[in-house]
Parts: C-alpha cells; sequence; structure tokens
C-alpha cells in the first residue's frame, strides 16, 4: 500500500469510489474541480497501482477543513482510513495549517471511532444536517490541533 498526492488523472476512480460509499456521490467532474483548486488537499493510497481510498480536506484560512475520506467498500476496516488521514495531517502541516474542522454523521461509528482515536473532538452539534433514507441526521463537529512538523511529532 502506497499512500500519495493525487493526480488529475485519479478522478474517475475517485468518483467510482464516492459513489460506493455515500448516498449522493460525486461526479468525475465534480472531482475533477476539487482538484484543481489550490487550496485542495488530496491524497489517495494505492494497492497494486489501482486507487482504493482517498481523502479530500480544503486550507481555509489557518484551518484544515476535512470534507470527505472514502475507500472501496471491500477494502474497508483495513486502516486505510488513518493512513489517509494521517497523509492529509502532514499535508495540512507542511502547509502550516493550525486546526482540523470536520463534520460527522452522528450515526457513522466507525468514522466517528476513527477521527476520535485520531485526537478528535466534539466541540458542536449541527441538527439534522444530514439527508438519510430515514429522515434526517445530526453532524457532529469535531476538531484537533493539525500535527507538528506535518505530523511528525505523532506519537
Amino acid at each position: 500500500m502506497s499512500v500519495r498526492a493525487a493526480v488529475a488523472g485519479d478522478a474517475a476512480a475517485l468518483s467510482a469510489i464516492h459513489a460506493a460509499s455515500f448516498r449522493e456521490g460525486w461526479t468525475q467532474a465534480d472531482f475533477e474541480t476539487w482538484l484543481a483548486r489550490a487550496e485542495a488537499i488530496w491524497v489517495v493510497a494505492e494497492e497494486a497501482g489501482e486507487v482504493v481510498s482517498f481523502g479530500l480536506a480544503l486550507a481555509a484560512g489557518s484551518d484544515a477543513e476535512l470534507l470527505t475520506i472514502a475507500s472501496v467498500p471491500a477494502l474497508r476496516s483495513r486502516g486505510l482510513g488513518r493512513q489517509i488521514m494521517r497523509g492529509l495531517d502532514d499535508e495540512a502541516g507542511r502547509r502550516g495549517l493550525q486546526r482540523w474542522i470536520l463534520e460527522v454523521a452522528r450515526n457513522n461509528l466507525s468514522a466517528i471511532g476513527l477521527y476520535s482515536s485520531e485526537g478528535f473532538v466534539e466541540i458542536a452539534v449541527r441538527k439534522t444536517y444530514y439527508q438519510a433514507e430515514t429522515g434526517r441526521i445530526d453532524a457532529l463537529v469535531m476538531t484537533r490541533p493539525v500535527s507538528p512538523q506535518g505530523g511528525q511529532g505523532r506519537a
């Protein structure tokens, strides 16, 4: 498994993984637009030359705002999300960003577990933020500092 920065040619793979992971997956054109933005922070994980996981964050002032992490469904629970989060953290640190901020659906227990284990804490709740098949779901807003030296200070 290798982790690298995403490139424009990854857009189709990213769209397929996102569509398999979320109710309203982003299109290839959406990913091409995101990939072209200077404030975007992208990391992908590859296995046997295929993109199997990715993360996208945005630099916003001194904050790194995590927008999404997704993995090929058959490869979940193998630590890919943690690798992606740490790769994003490394880049956020290199860019001099200070704080992570994210929203996660209250019922996304695996993501909440990952973020909590990476030092994120809940700072707010956004009521009925996400649309779900059974109605609307609250979002937890979580934060933590960007790791010092682009993740090099991680234990």
